[in-house]
């Protein structure tokens, strides 16, 4: 979960597979993976917005359960820049 190359990796596989909700996926995954949960949300965001106007078509029940972990991770990552923003408060 660490590795962002192989996040990285697996953005171009996916997306490459015409996947691309689980390839913006991976792309957020290895912006947390490197720390950069601002890079993250934004990729998240992103992944979010495809989510619903892939279902506005009424595109697959696979790509929901893609949406609810991105849903997921949006709010982790939400989290930890809140925690982040906070420290700098500190010093």
């Amino acid at each position: 979960p660490r590795d962002a190359a192989v996040w990285r990796q697996l953005a171009r596989l996916y997306n490459a597979q015409g996947e691309p909700l689980r390839g913006l996926r991976a792309d957020a995954e290895s912006n947390v993976a490197i720390l950069d949960y601002a890079g993250a949300r934004d990729r998240f965001k992103a992944a979010q917005d495809l989510s619903r106007s892939q279902a506005g078509k009424g595109q697959g029940q696979a790509d929901f359960y893609e949406a609810s972990i991105i849903d997921t991770r949006a709010r982790e990552v939400d989290a930890k820049l809140r925690e982040q923003a906070a420290e700098r408060e500190q010093q």
